[in-house]
């Protein structure tokens, strides 16, 4: 099983290689009849060129790599866990064989072995905004907000024009209650009504219903036309007259700043930091673009 999954990778890889490089294309049938009309030397130059990989594929640690995280997409651990530590064999400093390595340990709940491999990589790589980014959400994954504190500020300095550290630093600093830091983070990535309605969903779910329903006057103020807002806060209402908890359906979901730009991030969180799926993103940017003015 493990040669047939090596096989099957790479012939993939190499397939998607020689098509990327540009070396062979399909032609016309004319263009077709005329190869066949060229000098013999010419076609020989033309199948030496098609051999030729691109440089990546002559890189025997990156090739491992690719195939254990291949492997650990795939979800068998046990290869790609092999093959990670065959490139740390080589290269000892190698951070994204680290990373490998702590993510797979944080899928089969080794989290103390998997928190160590981070800061590892964190200490190979400390100025390393995905590294940093990695650390933070591994103690958002769960709900450490205030470890995931630094990592996440580390990571958004390193690489501040990026919005999906901004957003995911503003979901973290609502959770510890620092809102008046979070809202400038969110504000610049999905927008100033929006930003106080995500602090709102995030309160709700903590159970601060006074707070939330603040910012959810606040997101309709700025916003009058804003129909997610509206309706949390009716239900917001009911909840607390009613003492009944009505839980979100997808299309009322908190704001991601993916439906606010293509260029901002993909994700929205919930109180246990998980993302949203594609089914409710679609729903809310539906929702958003039917309301919209």
């Amino acid at each position: 099983m493990r040669i047939d999954l090596a096989k099957t990778f790479l012939i993939f890889l190499g397939g998607a290689a020689i098509c990327s490089s540009g070396c062979v294309a399909l032609t016309a049938p004319a263009n077709f009849v005329k190869s066949f009309q060229k000098p013999k030397v010419e076609r020989v130059s033309y199948e030496e060129e098609v051999i030729e990989l691109p440089d990546k594929l002559r890189d025997p640690e990156g090739l491992k790599v690719a195939y254990a995280r291949w492997m650990e997409d795939m979800q068998q651990y046990g290869e790609a866990r092999a093959k990670y530590q065959e490139v740390l064999d080589s290269e000892p400093k190698n951070v994204v064989a680290i990373l490998g390595l702590a993510r797979i340990d944080q899928q089969l709940g080794l989290h103390s072995e998997a928190e160590q491999k981070y800061r590892k990589a964190v200490r190979f790589a400390p100025d390393s905004a995905a590294v940093q980014n990695a650390f933070g959400k591994f103690y958002v994954a769960q709900a450490n907000w205030e470890a995931a504190l630094e990592p996440l500020t580390e990571a958004m300095l390193a690489s501040p024009e990026d919005v999906n550290y901004r957003f995911e630093l503003a979901v973290a600093l609502v959770h510890v209650g620092d809102i008046d830091s979070a809202l400038p983070h969110f504000i610049r990535t999905v927008g100033d009504a929006e930003a106080h309605f995500n602090v709102a969903m995030i309160l709700k779910e903590i159970g601060d219903y006074n707070a939330a329903e603040k910012h959810l006057m606040l997101a309709v103020t700025k916003k009058p036309e804003f129909k997610q807002a509206h309706y949390w806060l009716a239900h917001l209402r009911e909840e607390r007259n009613d003492g009944i908890a009505i839980e979100p359906t997808p299309q009322y979901g908190t704001i991601s700043s993916k439906q606010q730009s293509n260029t901002r991030p993909s994700h929205s969180f919930s109180s246990t930091g998980s993302a949203a799926t594609s089914a409710q993103q679609a729903a809310a940017v539906r929702e958003l673009a039917a309301t919209a003015p």
